[in-house]
């Protein structure tokens, strides 16, 4: 059977809060056996992805399983009805 490769875009824009504890829990320790989030913009788009797009609670992601989801929550979500998915297959 023939593989097909899309490649898709989402846009959208959501609000979230993170307590520090939940930022200060990211040491060097930590990224080596997690995963190599070096600023807070990385820490906050790793945790707005899975609380946002993949509806995830923080203790459901691997490295803060020991910290209370109320330290990171979300604002305000996308607009689902604004919120764009564009799609195109790619050629080959």
């Amino acid at each position: 059977m023939k593989k097909r490769r899309f490649r898709i875009e989402f846009t959208g824009e959501a609000v979230i809060e993170l307590d520090d504890a939940v930022i200060d829990t990211v040491t060097d320790e930590w990224r080596s056996v997690f995963y190599n989030l070096r600023t807070v913009e990385d820490i906050a788009e790793h945790i707005g992805y899975n609380l946002v797009i993949r509806n995830r609670r923080l203790d459901q992601l691997d490295g803060w399983a020991d910290i209370s989801n109320e330290l990171a929550r979300i604002i305000e979500l996308p607009e689902w009805e604004l919120f764009c998915i564009d799609m195109e297959e790619e050629v080959n």
